[in-house]
């Protein structure tokens, strides 16, 4: 009986298998990523594309969700075109197996030998030899593992057993690539998210499967590993301290790769461009008298952009060889030992490509969905924000070709420029950086700076700034860490055509001020700059410190006047856009490195256009609290942590011309919004017929609603009331507010359902978030003041601030009705209905 059985789950189990494959086999064949992801508890993207994809993927922001393929709780599955590109050259190849780095993982084989009489020991897994089965899986994992959660070995996957690993990078989480068929990929997928086991190898909590297409090859561990410490880690099983002391290895070796990364681009720039002058080799800084016996390493590399195609080999530059004195400072840096190892393996010559072919952008339309009896919440009627950079190029809706035919009057245009925006829409504040962690640090540190509800903030990558439709509607393009040649002179144009440019520690230095291509390698180094009245401040220094060549041999030897009249002249260059036109700049030092008068804050001015470009070479954006892990470092940091944010606002309103907050507040963090209770105002019939048909989603007796994005308490006369706050929201059922008039807003209303029942919020995150996930009563609105998380459509910031006409409804209309089965007319006869009104108003009578 029991061999019957044990046949019978054998058959099944086998048919899963190959029916997942088959249905996996037919996605990948039409050139689609297979995503499979769990989002945080109570969060529900509805197979949002921006979630569905990886932010590592180059082409996330055009990825569709084109087929669901699970769904439970927390855990999603789905289909994405196009296929998702990955590209893994700042990442960092597996050691030989056995190994402990990134995590612990077994060897290659699963019988090794131990005598030479034994068989020939078994490869652990063995792909299919068909090319068109095999596949690239990215795989995201958090970095802490999971402690006393009675996850076994025997439970625990293991990513070696279905793939061959291929290389690995960590950020705020770990990133792993494997090669691997579609029968490893089916195996993996129901060992993981089908059978809810999300632990991988150290019991590291899984994030995320996808299909993706690699592009470049990982640096080679080897190289990196000789230019690191001793590991920390040499056993499996390690506790909680250890392996905080793990993390820091990993995350050293990360920065390492980028290194090697960025030097490799910046060698291949220099060599890929034709006609090269010949190049000033640096020597090494010698010391000053009376500086200590131990002395600072420092490797000086003579790297230039090109803005040139070129299609001829490249020619090899050589970094200046030691010389036969040994001493510390001839000792070539981790880098320049890294790059000469590579180019001591590949002999071949070096030849720039350039992909000029770029990609077609796809905003994703959310579906409607209507059901039997749908019910729709309509989204706040103030005009949205500025969209986010995949909107189309035309900032303000036009003429269909029929309207504009058959109108010969000109009609207005909403201009969105960078020297009218009182007039206009918010301008966008864009960030573009290489690195999530450099990103969401310069976004957190511009959110604390800049005025409320006047800019919106959005990342944009590579796809997005190809597009150039962004240009006209940002008012600050932030850059971090590297850039592309191909997106560098876009960039390089929107400054020459009076963009505003805030540069932190990027290589679009190269591309803005050609003539700073001498590079010193700085790793992990805390430095001390001076800056107008601030004096002595220590902050961590960029990877490479770029200076104009040529430089002075004895840096260090230069008498504080003389490099101050060095630093303080005005150089004039010029610098041709992308049409070929000349355009004059200006360059000022504004402010210096103290040990070797290095400049570590520069100006740019565009003569012709008044573009404005500031370049850093200090980390501006960092916060403190990413360098926990170094006590020494993070001390300081914490105490200089005023005054980055006092010189980051004041670069931003004295070059960059944007608004900022007071600098004078005592706490530049304060959001300066309070949180109130709302109120519930209406029929006390119809108020408490609503609430009886809430009591079963409400949790105990207190009327307490909770939802993914915000939870309510209606509060009664003898009720306590919960602080507000942006996740809490206290309803008031028996008062009526101070500052809005009922009796004026029931005097003017005419209709029969539509806002007869009013939630009135003076502060609240969304309106949205009220209705959202909750079936209320037909017509019930809700009017906030004050929004502080308000949501368009596509993800776009929705800016709220005090004074905006607003509110959020939602409608119960029947499917098997006009309206019903025409759903997206709702927006057209809502917008028209507003219309009218103003146009009935005798100061807008004139509306066009």
């Amino acid at each position: 009986m029991l061999t019957l059985y044990y046949v019978s789950a054998t058959f099944v189990q086998s048919w899963r298998i190959q029916r997942a494959c088959n249905k996996i086999a037919e996605h990948l064949a039409q050139s689609s990523s297979i995503a499979f992801y769990a989002l945080q508890p109570g969060n529900d993207d509805g197979f949002d594309p921006t979630f569905a994809s990886s932010e590592l993927c180059g082409n996330r922001n055009a990825a569709k969700v084109t087929d669901i393929l699970w769904l439970r709780g927390n855990q999603r599955g789905c289909c994405l075109r196009p296929l998702q590109a990955l590209q893994i050259t700042p990442w960092i190849s597996f050691p030989p197996a056995p190994s402990l780095l990134p995590f612990a993982y077994a060897a290659d084989t699963a019988t090794p030998t131990t005598t030479p009489t034994e068989r020939q020991p078994q490869p652990r897994i063995t792909l299919s030899t068909d090319k068109t089965q095999l596949l690239h899986l990215l795989i995201e994992s958090q970095v802490e593992p999971q402690r006393d959660s009675g996850t076994t070995d025997a439970t625990m996957v293991r990513l070696e057993d279905y793939g061959k690993l291929i290389a690995w990078k960590i950020d705020s989480h770990l990133a792993v690539l494997i090669e691997t068929d579609i029968e490893h990929f089916t195996k993996l997928l129901i060992m993981t998210f089908l059978q809810n086991n999300l632990c991988i190898n150290d019991n590291l909590p899984l994030l995320r499967i996808e299909s993706v297409q690699r592009e470049g090859q990982p640096q080679p561990f080897e190289l990196l590993a000789n230019h690191l410490k001793r590991q920390s880690r040499n056993v499996a099983e390690i506790n909680a301290e250890s392996w905080q002391k793990h993390l820091k290895d990993l995350r050293a070796l990360s920065v390492l790769a980028h290194q090697a990364t960025e030097f490799e681009i910046q060698k291949n720039r220099t060599e890929g461009k034709t006609g090269l002058p010949k190049q000033e080799l640096v020597t090494q800084r010698q010391a000053e008298p009376t500086a200590p016996a131990v002395v600072q390493v420092k490797a000086v590399a003579v790297v230039e952009p090109t803005t040139k195609t070129t299609t001829s080999p490249a020619k090899s530059t050589h970094l200046k060889q030691p010389s036969p004195v040994q001493s510390p400072l001839n000792k070539p840096s981790e880098l320049e030992k890294i790059a000469a190892t590579k180019a001591s393996t590949s002999q071949q010559p070096l030849e720039v490509q350039d992909n000029s072919a770029t990609p077609v952008m796809v905003t994703p339309v959310p579906k409607t969905s209507t059901p039997s009896k749908s019910f729709v919440a309509v989204q706040p009627t103030s005009p949205p924000s500025t969209p986010a950079p995949t909107a189309a190029p035309t900032p303000a809706p036009t003429p269909t070709p029929a309207t504009a035919a058959s109108d010969s009057r000109p009609r207005p245009i909403l201009r969105r420029n960078k020297d009218s925006l009182g007039e206009s829409k918010p301008l966008n504040v864009l960030v573009y950086s290489d690195s999530a962690s450099a990103r969401d640090s310069a976004i957190a540190t511009l959110r604390q700076l800049l005025e409320r509800d006047v800019y919106t903030i959005y990342s944009l990558t590579p796809q997005q700034a190809a597009q150039k439709f962004w240009m006209e509607q940002t008012a600050l393009l932030v850059v971090c860490g590297s850039v592309a040649p191909t997106i560098g002179q876009i960039l390089v144009d929107y400054f020459l055509h009076g963009g505003k440019v805030l540069s932190l520690c990027s290589d679009i230095l190269h591309f803005i001020l050609p003539n700073y291509r001498t590079a010193e390698v700085r790793e992990h180094e805390l430095v001390q700059f001076s800056y107008d009245k601030w004096q002595r401040v220590k902050m961590m220094h960029h990877i490479f410190c770029y200076q104009p060549s040529p430089v002075k041999k004895n840096f260090s030897t230069d008498s504080e006047e003389s490099s101050v009249q060095s630093h303080s002249r005005k150089p004039s260059m010029e610098l041709k856009d992308l049409s070929g036109q000349t355009h004059k700049l200006d360059v000022k030092v504004l402010g210096t490195e103290e040990i070797w008068n290095t400049p570590s804050l520069m100006l740019a001015n565009s003569v012709q256009s008044g573009g404005k470009a500031v370049f850093s070479q200090v980390h501006l954006e960092t916060n403190p609290s990413e360098f926990e892990f170094d006590e020494e470092k993070f001390a300081i940091l914490k105490q200089n942590e005023s005054t980055r944010l006092e010189i980051f606002t004041d670069l931003l309103r004295k070059y960059m011309g944007v608004q900022v907050r007071c600098t004078e507040s005592p706490d530049p963090t304060a959001t300066g919004v309070v949180f109130k209770q709302a109120y519930f105002l209406g029929r006390h019939e119809s108020k408490f017929e609503l609430l009886e048909k809430l009591r079963p989603r409400c949790s105990g007796t207190d009327h307490v609603l909770v939802t993914p994005k915000l939870t309510m308490k209606f509060c009664g006369q003898d009720d306590k009331t919960p602080v507000a706050n942006t996740n809490v929201l206290p309803i008031l059922i028996h008062s009526c507010p101070d500052d809005f008039s009922t009796v004026d807003y029931y005097d003017n209303l005419k209709t029969e359902h539509i806002g007869r029942l009013v939630i009135y919020a003076p502060v609240v995150s969304s309106s949205m978030h009220v209705i959202n996930d909750l079936e209320l009563v037909h017509g019930l609105a809700v009017l906030p003041l004050q929004q502080t998380a308000g949501l368009g459509r596509s993800c776009n910031q929705w800016l709220s601030p005090v004074g905006c006409a607003m509110f959020s409804t939602q409608l119960h209309i029947a499917t098997d009705t006009a309206l019903g089965s025409r759903l997206p007319l709702i927006q057209h006869i809502v917008g028209a209905a507003i219309v009218n009104t103003l146009r009935g108003h005798p100061l807008y009578r004139t509306l066009e």
